[in-house]
């Protein structure tokens, strides 16, 4: 066996594990890690510690021996830590940084190993013992593709899983943990080579098949042959927090890059997607695999009740095994009136209206908190006219006689074995596996919840429960949408089940009004937002709007060109925070 000379690795360059900074820095490789062989783990990607200014922190490669350099005495880094992201999602996560106007550091996070592992990305391993069917790869056809598959919210999508796999090694985005275990039990009972994004992080950097959820759109995987998205149009593919990416359009640039095939499935193909699509198909009738969905109208005299709760739905609920009522309000109420004047009760310090989290406080958006009382005539007598799920709670178990268990995203262990009645926010369909009834008790909240994808979530939520209500060993279940807004387009084509026609009409309406991805728009908050928007050269094709709520919206026809307008804008010391098409 012949003596291979390693090349001498002198310098690398470094991205810091700091939001605040956006600049990469250089450092020494010290001389000891050459000849001891330390330097052979150095690759773009590896996670080191080096010092920064007064501390030591993190940090991934990004350049190996960079050729400029620049004239000043480099310091020597602290420590080689383990592996992180291969070069391929290094520069992923810097095109996302770029696209929605963040730091990359907070995506390279999302991408390393939660522990630290001492290897190589392109060290040979033993294959892992695989038992039952050994799939070989299929000869389809390969090369850069999107496909979108539309399918009925009870369709089997597992043919399509099978398909992907078969391509090779593959990456299987889904919208929960708990779908993500399952199709990767599934996998491994079929004898595919497969892991879950994050605890078999090391499985996909050495060649597998990787199912996970968001973050899974940065996964190492080697020779990545395919990608498959279901329910690509959830809700939960978008991060909350800035940067505000979206999996979906993260995994289309992977595909792009890598020159792969890429599958979109979902009941309801969002405009983003539909953009995208080269190919469209259709499984199964998309019309009829929706289940049992009735839209009750509360003003009709045989669907009146007390208050939020129809009497019709209150004794369908006592013969279900198990119901969920969904309202998606936290605390006691969200909407008061004063009983003595009539006045809605509003915060004497910003003038805006005050919610009741409990029963001796009021509070504002703001956080301005004040006792139970009106600003106008001082009575402690006030009338709701939004409750929120603590009020919720009480008037069920008052009329079901029973316990109601209470669902929301802070919410700990939940017995769902006892739990016939169940009470929560939208949290409650993430969280419970199958149920006779779901009633949305205030549907029209969830599609004015603001926003241009407000009937796009409530149609996710919908989906959602559809799933619940009709599980493989308990079908048959129904969905029941409670709502004033019969004049809706989206709730007349929920009536008569013609949901497909929705896809193509909220795309027209995105391009009429230049909303994503036809348009682009960045929404600016915080203490220093005033500061930042001030600063920004409105030329043609950006239009600044606002403020409302100290935010600012600034919108733009083209989205490289509101790229370019962000960028050249110094941030403030002051905090902001930027969201892109969030």
């Amino acid at each position: 066996m012949g003596n291979t000379k390693q090349r001498l690795i002198k310098t690398v360059r470094v991205i810091p594990d700091i939001d605040g900074i956006t600049k990469e820095f250089d450092y020494l490789v010290p001389e000891d890690w050459n000849t001891s062989g330390e330097s052979k783990f150095l690759q773009v990607g590896t996670i080191v510690r080096m010092r920064f200014r007064n501390r030591i922190v993190r940090g991934w490669v990004s350049e190996i021996n960079p050729i400029e350099i620049p004239n000043v005495d480099l310091i020597p880094l602290k420590k080689l830590s383990g592996i992180g992201p291969s070069a391929e999602i290094v520069n992923l996560a810097k095109w996302a940084a770029k696209n929605w106007h963040g730091p990359v550091s907070k995506l390279l996070r999302v991408a390393s190993p939660k522990s630290m592992i001492r290897a190589r990305l392109n060290q040979e391993s033993e294959p892992l013992a695989q038992t039952g069917l050994s799939f070989a790869k299929a000869n389809l056809s390969s090369g850069f593709s999107v496909t979108g598959i539309e399918i009925s919210p009870l369709g089997d999508r597992w043919p399509i899983i099978q398909e992907t796999v078969m391509r090779g090694n593959s990456l299987i985005l889904v919208p929960s943990v708990k779908q993500a275990q399952l199709l990767v039990g599934r996998l491994k009972s079929i004898g595919v080579k497969s892991g879950l994004h994050g605890k078999d992080w090391l499985l996909g950097a050495r060649g597998g098949t990787i199912v996970g959820t968001r973050s899974a759109a940065f996964a190492t995987i080697k020779d990545l042959a395919s990608i498959l998205v279901i329910d690509e149009h959830d809700d939960a593919y978008r991060n909350e927090s800035a940067p505000t990416w979206n999996a979906r359009d993260v995994v289309l640039q992977r595909a792009k890059i890598k020159g792969i095939p890429i599958v979109f499935t979902s009941p309801i193909l969002s405009p983003e997607a539909r953009k995208e699509i080269q190919i469209t198909e259709t499984i199964g009738d998309i019309e009829t695999g929706w289940g049992s969905i009735r839209v009750l109208d509360p003003r009709q005299p045989a669907e009146r009740g007390y208050g939020l709760w129809p009497s019709g739905v209150i004794d369908q609920m006592k013969r279900s095994e198990r119901s969920i009522v969904i309202l998606n309000r936290k605390g006691r109420s969200k909407l008061l009136v004063c009983a003595s004047c009539g006045e809605i009760v509003i915060c004497s310090e910003c003038s805006l209206n005050m919610s009741q989290p409990d029963e001796d406080l009021l509070t504002c958006s703001r956080n301005h908190r004040r006792p139970v009382v009106c600003s106008f005539c001082l009575s402690t007598k006030l009338k709701n006219l939004r409750i929120g799920i603590g009020r919720a709670k009480e008037e069920l178990e008052a009329l079901l006689q029973e316990p109601v268990q209470e669902i929301h995203s802070n919410s700990e262990a939940v017995n769902l074995h006892n739990g016939k009645y169940l009470l929560g926010t939208n949290a409650a369909l993430h969280r419970v596996d199958w149920a006779d009834l779901i009633f949305f008790a205030d549907y029209d909240q969830e599609l004015y919840a603001g926003g241009y994808r407000s009937e796009e979530t409530a149609l996710s939520n919908l989906i959602r429960a559809t799933r619940i209500t009709n599980t493989r060993a308990r079908a048959n279940g129904q969905v029941v949408i409670q709502t004033h807004s019969h004049k809706s387009e989206l709730l007349r084509l929920i009536a008569t089940g013609q949901f497909s026609s929705w896809s193509e009409l909220h795309q027209q309406r995105r391009k009429l009004l230049s909303l994503p991805p036809y348009g682009s728009y960045a929404e600016v908050s915080g203490p220093g937002a005033k500061k930042y928007v001030d600063l920004i050269d409105v030329v043609e094709g950006i239009e600044i709007l606002g403020p409302i709520e100290e935010s600012w919206l600034i919108k733009s026809d083209s989205h490289s060109l509101l790229l370019r307008t962000l960028s050249k804008v110094e941030r403030p010391k002051e905090r902001i925070r930027i969201a892109i098409n969030g």
